[in-house]
Protein backbone atom coordinates (compact mmCIF):
# COMPACT_ATOMS: atom_id res chain seq x y z
CA UNK A 1 0.00 0.00 0.00
CA UNK A 2 2.55 2.26 -0.98
CA UNK A 3 1.34 3.87 -3.76
CA UNK A 4 -0.51 7.38 -2.71
CA UNK A 5 -3.27 7.11 -5.86
CA UNK A 6 -3.89 3.29 -4.29
CA UNK A 7 -7.73 4.39 -2.86
CA UNK A 8 -10.49 5.63 -4.74
CA UNK A 9 -12.26 8.60 -4.02
CA UNK A 10 -15.25 6.09 -3.19
CA UNK A 11 -12.93 4.22 -0.91
CA UNK A 12 -14.32 3.84 2.58
CA UNK A 13 -12.20 4.17 5.59
CA UNK A 14 -13.06 3.59 9.28
CA UNK A 15 -10.74 3.24 12.34
CA UNK A 16 -10.34 -0.26 13.19
CA UNK A 17 -12.40 -1.65 16.21
CA UNK A 18 -9.47 -2.44 18.46
CA UNK A 19 -7.72 0.99 18.72
CA UNK A 20 -8.58 3.69 21.14
CA UNK A 21 -7.45 7.25 20.95
CA UNK A 22 -6.75 10.21 22.98
CA UNK A 23 -5.61 13.61 22.49
CA UNK A 24 -2.63 14.75 23.88
CA UNK A 25 -1.33 18.40 23.31
CA UNK A 26 -2.81 18.74 20.12
CA UNK A 27 -1.92 15.47 19.00
CA UNK A 28 -3.69 11.95 19.17
CA UNK A 29 -1.90 9.28 20.30
CA UNK A 30 -3.73 5.73 19.25
CA UNK A 31 -2.66 2.55 20.71
CA UNK A 32 -3.32 -0.61 18.78
CA UNK A 33 -5.05 -2.94 21.39
CA UNK A 34 -3.97 -6.20 20.19
CA UNK A 35 -0.62 -5.13 19.07
CA UNK A 36 0.41 -3.25 21.91
CA UNK A 37 1.75 -0.42 20.01
CA UNK A 38 1.25 3.26 20.31
CA UNK A 39 1.27 5.71 17.36
CA UNK A 40 0.94 9.24 17.26
CA UNK A 41 -0.73 11.91 14.50
CA UNK A 42 -0.30 15.72 14.23
CA UNK A 43 -3.05 18.28 13.61
CA UNK A 44 -4.33 17.07 10.32
CA UNK A 45 -3.50 12.94 11.31
CA UNK A 46 -5.96 14.01 14.23
CA UNK A 47 -8.93 15.63 11.73
CA UNK A 48 -8.45 12.34 10.12
CA UNK A 49 -8.67 10.02 13.06
CA UNK A 50 -11.71 12.08 14.44
CA UNK A 51 -13.46 12.04 10.85
CA UNK A 52 -12.75 7.86 10.26
CA UNK A 53 -14.28 6.86 14.01
CA UNK A 54 -17.35 6.75 11.37
CA UNK A 55 -17.03 5.48 7.92
CA UNK A 56 -15.66 7.81 5.30
CA UNK A 57 -15.08 8.18 2.03
CA UNK A 58 -12.16 9.40 1.09
CA UNK A 59 -13.60 12.23 -0.74
CA UNK A 60 -15.41 12.71 2.49
CA UNK A 61 -12.07 13.13 4.56
CA UNK A 62 -10.52 15.53 1.89
CA UNK A 63 -13.29 18.15 1.49
CA UNK A 64 -13.56 17.69 5.51
CA UNK A 65 -9.74 18.93 5.52
CA UNK A 66 -9.91 21.74 2.48
CA UNK A 67 -12.75 23.29 4.53
CA UNK A 68 -10.65 23.23 7.32
CA UNK A 69 -7.35 24.39 5.82
CA UNK A 70 -5.24 26.22 2.90
CA UNK A 71 -5.09 23.51 0.71
CA UNK A 72 -5.65 22.42 -3.23
CA UNK A 73 -8.47 19.13 -2.92
CA UNK A 74 -5.92 17.32 -5.53
CA UNK A 75 -2.86 17.96 -2.95
CA UNK A 76 -5.00 17.05 0.21
CA UNK A 77 -6.26 13.80 -1.36
CA UNK A 78 -2.81 12.79 -2.49
CA UNK A 79 -1.47 13.41 1.38
CA UNK A 80 -4.60 12.30 3.24
CA UNK A 81 -3.94 9.04 0.65
CA UNK A 82 -0.53 8.72 1.96
CA UNK A 83 -1.34 8.98 5.63
CA UNK A 84 -4.31 6.47 5.67
CA UNK A 85 -2.02 3.73 3.57
CA UNK A 86 0.21 4.42 6.52
CA UNK A 87 -2.26 3.76 8.86
CA UNK A 88 -3.47 0.19 6.90
CA UNK A 89 0.21 -0.62 6.77
CA UNK A 90 -0.11 -0.72 10.88
CA UNK A 91 -3.12 -1.49 10.98
CA UNK A 92 -5.14 1.31 12.41
CA UNK A 93 -7.66 1.56 9.70
CA UNK A 94 -10.28 -0.46 7.84
CA UNK A 95 -10.87 -0.09 4.08
CA UNK A 96 -14.02 -1.14 1.87
CA UNK A 97 -14.22 -0.89 -1.38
Amino acid sequence: MNSANKFAETTTIVAADQCISTVVDGETVILHQDAGEYYSVNEVGTLIWELIQQPQTLDDISRAIVAEYDVAYEQCQRDVSEVLAEMANENLVRFDE
